[in-house]
């Protein structure tokens, strides 16, 4: 990425000072509602004597709405973290080995989502009766983007009131971008921004970049100019043209350079990124156009794009699709042929528009704990292929009956959604890794079928991350899998000799399909695993339960000899 992320106790900090004043304002109102609670003067008492003496019960105060993390499964108080015992397992473990390579992604705020651009005009941002902030805060310096198939076709922008054209769905002003800015700034966004190209209307989208580079300041990393542009044409898309048959790369190029010139007349050294597409020779027309600050590669991708449930394909949208290895082999092929184009061109590599599937409406794999799995897997699978900007599709609508793939919805009704955002699975998904500490990703290499995969970060405090996807379905088997994690090789002279766990926590659920996900916190280890030592020459191995994904950090053994390591307690959770 083009922003120096090198200060990494930065994150952990703010979250931990967020945290601690949102509990300091609970404890404060709680205490206030029991001291200040009225008292009943004809309040029976507890012998029933009908005097004075006893208090009325206080009633407890939630915070505000704005101040509420809402999403189901998550528990922010668990006890010490716990793995099944492993030393009885007769099955061949699945063998984890990693690389520090010297072109490894960085790890730390690379990923969030990705929203339509009509999303821009929803009430919800920086509004007092939503917890929106809130709740992109809980995945620590999240990605925002904004484009989508709506910028070029149903989004109005407009800095001077004029009235929208039919075609419009949402109108987006400058005060409106003021609000999203805020919430950026709020949570430590980085945001890209894809302007109207549908149209050829360069001017308004010059006006648009203006205002957008007032309001977001150094949080608005790169504009791009148009979405999806390989899909304009009446015979690419019929349903969703905005251009004649005449629609060509070539003509995509020119439409670069008009547009640039005329939002580097209003707003000078602009960066881009683009094209925002799927096809290699649209990325290629990007990187090979005159379109001046070109700032990164962008590709969109969804897996399991065949919406037809009877098509027998491996890019079905079915649960055995999704929790398939076959997907991570599609993923390095499909992503490393973007990454190939940006590394032609010298250029970072970014997924800025993803999801399982582009699918309208919902199928078998729609708000299922397979796809919180499968997110999981995805993010370190991308971020290992090179993808340094990974944006997740999503929208804000209404959890019972819209929104089947995003990982926010809103509480209220399908024709009014309201303001008050939840987080479903794949959110939890997203939350979990949020709590890997920042660093570089390891290059895995892993043994066996590939259902139980294993991801890394080597930390930039000297930690070790490892996270363990088991995409076995826990309805169909209980079977725990050995684990056998290696330290890292290439890590330098100055790395740690040995490392012991610190602290863990595991997504689960009872079934694939199953719509409900768990999630504890962050926890120290139980004292018998945090006496484990992890060395180069001595492996840790570990029982992983399927359906689950679990983050296991380790600090450098020498911490804990000085006396800085976790608080285990022998009197630890029961096993996960």
């Amino acid at each position: 990425m083009t922003h120096d992320r090198t200060n990494a106790p930065a994150r952990p900090s703010n979250r931990l000072v967020w945290i601690a004043s949102a509990a300091a304002v609970i404890i404060v109102v709680l205490i206030a509602a029991i001291v200040f609670s009225p008292r009943d003067s004809t309040q029976t008492g507890p012998t029933g004597s009908g005097t004075a003496s006893g208090a009325a019960t206080p009633t407890p105060t939630e915070p505000p709405i704005a101040e509420q993390l809402i999403v189901p499964g998550y528990d922010p108080t668990p006890g010490n973290f716990a793995l099944p015992d492993a030393s009885n397992l007769t099955a061949t473990p699945v063998t984890a080995n990693f690389e520090l390579t010297d072109d490894a992604t960085e790890w730390g705020g690379i990923y969030g989502l990705s929203f339509e651009a009509t999303e821009l005009a929803n009430p919800a941002w920086n509004s007092d009766n939503s917890n929106l902030t809130t709740t992109l805060a809980a995945l620590e310096s999240p990605v925002l983007r904004f484009g989508g198939n709506k910028v070029d076709r149903r989004m109005w922008w407009t800095s001077t009131d004029e009235p929208a054209p039919e075609w419009a769905e949402a109108t987006v002003t400058p005060a409106d971008l003021e609000r999203v800015a805020a919430v950026a700034e709020a949570v430590d966004a980085e945001v890209t921004l894809v302007v109207d190209l549908g149209h050829n209307d360069p001017e308004r989208a010059a006006d648009m970049v203006k205002y957008a580079t007032a309001a977001f300041g150094e949080h608005l990393l790169a504009i791009t100019i148009g979405n999806e542009p390989n899909g304009y044409s009446p015979e690419a898309q019929p349903d969703l043209a905005v251009r004649g048959d005449d629609w060509d790369t070539d003509a995509y190029q020119d439409a670069l350079v008009e547009y640039s010139d005329a939002i580097d007349a209003e707003t000078p050294g602009t960066d881009y990124a683009g094209p925002g597409a799927y096809d290699t020779t649209w990325l290629r027309a990007y990187t090979e156009s005159d379109l001046p600050n070109k700032t990164a590669v962008t590709m969109h991708w969804y897996p399991l794009w065949r919406c037809d449930a009877t098509s027998n394909q491996s890019s079905t949208t079915t649960i055995e699709n999704l929790t398939s290895p076959a997907l991570r082999e599609s993923a390095h092929k499909i992503l490393g042929l973007g990454k190939g184009v940006a590394d032609d061109a010298g250029l970072p590599f970014w997924l800025e528009e993803t999801g399982p599937t582009s699918c309208s409406g919902g199928n078998e794999t729609s708000r299922t704990h397979a796809q919180a799995l499968w997110t999981s897997d995805y993010v370190f699978t991308a971020a290992e292929i090179g993808a340094e900007r990974i944006a997740f599709h999503s929208m804000l609508g209404a959890c019972d009956g819209g929104a089947p793939m995003s990982p926010v919805c809103a509480s209220g009704s399908v024709d009014e959604p309201g303001e008050v955002i939840e987080g479903r699975s794949n959110f939890l998904a997203l939350m979990l890794l949020s709590w890997v500490p920042d660093g570089q990703v390891l290059t895995p290499t892993v043994s066996g079928d590939g259902s139980v995969m294993v991801h890394a970060v080597y930390g930039n405090d000297g930690s070790l991350t490892y996270v363990i996807v088991d995409m076995r379905d826990p309805g169909a088997t209980d079977a725990l899998a050995p684990v056998s994690l290696h330290a890292p090789d290439g890590l330098g002279a100055d790395a740690p000799a040995a490392w012991t766990p610190n602290s863990g926590s595991q997504l689960a659920s009872d079934a694939l399909d199953s719509t409900e996900s768990t999630l504890p916190a962050m926890a120290p280890v139980q004292a018998e695993l945090a006496a484990e030592t992890l060395t180069a020459d001595a492996p840790l191995t570990v029982a992983s339960t399927p359906g689950t994904t679990t983050v296991l950090t380790f600090d450098d053994a020498r911490a804990h000899d000085n006396g800085d390591g976790p608080t285990a307690s022998a009197s630890a959770s029961a096993t996960p």
